[in-house]
């Protein structure tokens, strides 16, 4: 038998949100993992660059979570690869679940607090906002790691109720990583 639409999908969406998981690892393994004086040796406006494109990426990547299931342009109706999107084909499949839709609302809604930044800052230069230089799409440190979670329990708990079970992503080191990164700038400039 093969997949279901329902099930690629989702392998869509989940592969996202690993992606969304390993950035987030990745950029609080580098830039708060006590190397701040390491990066500055080493090329500091290369790291503070790369901490602003991971920055504004991050609030791409989960605004992409939480667009509407489709999207209508020049009459074509697209799907788009999002919460939205998953929840209507478990809906329609009547694999919903209680829990699937409360970890669903709370992904959406901090997803409606970062969607203002991408829309007025990042996908569109909106003068007003650019003007006022007012902060847009701020979340807590808390919020941010209950978002996390919800993102690991939302895609066990699909995984499971189509049938292909839970995946933990929450960690992503592998060779090449940026703890090797550290490590080479470590030794080197321990030798230096």
């Amino acid at each position: 038998m093969g997949k279901t639409k329902l099930q690629n999908d989702f392998v869509m969406l989940r592969d996202h949100c690993i992606i969304i998981r390993r950035d987030y690892n990745t950029y609080n393994d580098l830039f708060f993992s006590g190397s701040d004086d390491l990066l500055i040796k080493a090329a500091s406006t290369f790291f503070n660059d790369i901490a602003e494109i991971m920055q504004r990426d991050w609030i791409l990547q989960v605004c992409k979570l939480v667009d509407p299931a489709v999207t209508k342009r020049k009459g074509t109706v697209l799907e788009n690869i999002s919460i939205d999107l998953i929840n209507s084909q478990l809906e329609n499949e009547g694999l919903m679940c209680q829990e699937i839709s409360c970890i669903s609302d709370a992904l959406i809604e901090y997803g409606k607090k970062i969607v203002p930044a991408r829309n007025k800052r990042l996908a569109h230069l909106d003068r007003d906002h650019q003007i006022s230089r007012n902060v847009l799409g701020a979340t807590t440190e808390e919020e941010l790691e209950v978002f996390l979670e919800n993102i690991q329990k939302y895609c066990d708990a699909v995984g499971r109720a189509i049938g292909l079970g839970p995946l933990d992503f929450t960690d992503s080191s592998c060779p090449g990583d940026v703890h090797d990164l550290l490590r080479v700038l470590r030794d080197y400039y321990k030798d230096a």
